[in-house]
């Protein structure tokens, strides 16, 4: 395709950088700025211009969000707890096996199988018991983080599972969420690799 040169500047590459979804947005949204001012109009001033400057700033405001030129993937969740949900997370722990060196421990009850809720005292019994795996939770999210296959992630939601646990991003009572994100993360890499 011939390119449209007039008084030194490229027609056709400046058209086609226009986002013209913004600029329809743009031409809407004055159309109903002044639509909506003017019906107001007849019930004062006042009325027409708190109209007009409140949609001005909402349009505004959903035209950055809408239009704004990073296009960042979002992942869900956007950080994943330290410890599966409502557990409690004990620093320093000597029988943990996790990366952080800590574990989690249900001070609520909330667990529904084989995690035996604690006690403050136990807690701070804790860093210096060995003996602590039905009452510890021996998986943190630097585990997760640490994790970068299925295996390992599966691993961490059977324990979940055993436990009786559910934790946001990884383990969600019935299947293990954090494998898929995993898994997207490692196709991407494939495919980003084959690109090269």
């Amino acid at each position: 395709m011939s390119s449209i040169v007039v008084f030194g500047v490229d027609w056709t590459a400046f058209f086609a950088t226009i986002n013209w979804l913004l600029v329809l947005y743009v031409i809407l949204s004055v159309i109903a700025v002044v639509i909506g001012s003017h019906k107001l109009y007849p019930s004062g001033m006042g009325a027409a211009t708190i109209f007009a400057i409140g949609s001005t700033l909402v349009l505004v405001f959903f035209g950055y969000r809408w239009f704004s030129g990073s296009k960042a993937s979002k992942v869900w969740p956007p950080s994943i707890n330290m410890c599966p949900d409502y557990l409690t997370f004990v620093p320093n722990v000597r029988a943990a096996s996790s990366v952080s060196g800590g574990g989690c421990v249900d001070l609520l009850g909330v667990s529904r199988g084989g995690l035996l809720t604690s006690s403050p005292s136990d807690v701070t019994a804790m860093p210096n018991s060995a003996t602590a795996s039905n009452k510890l939770f021996e998986y943190t999210a630097k585990d997760v983080s640490a994790a970068t296959d299925a295996a390992k992630l599966q691993i961490i939601c059977n324990r979940c599972q055993a436990a009786g646990v559910t934790w946001e991003g990884v383990f969600d009572g019935d299947s293990c969420v954090a494998i898929n994100k995993v898994d997207a993360t490692n196709a991407s890499r494939a495919a980003c690799l084959a690109n090269v």
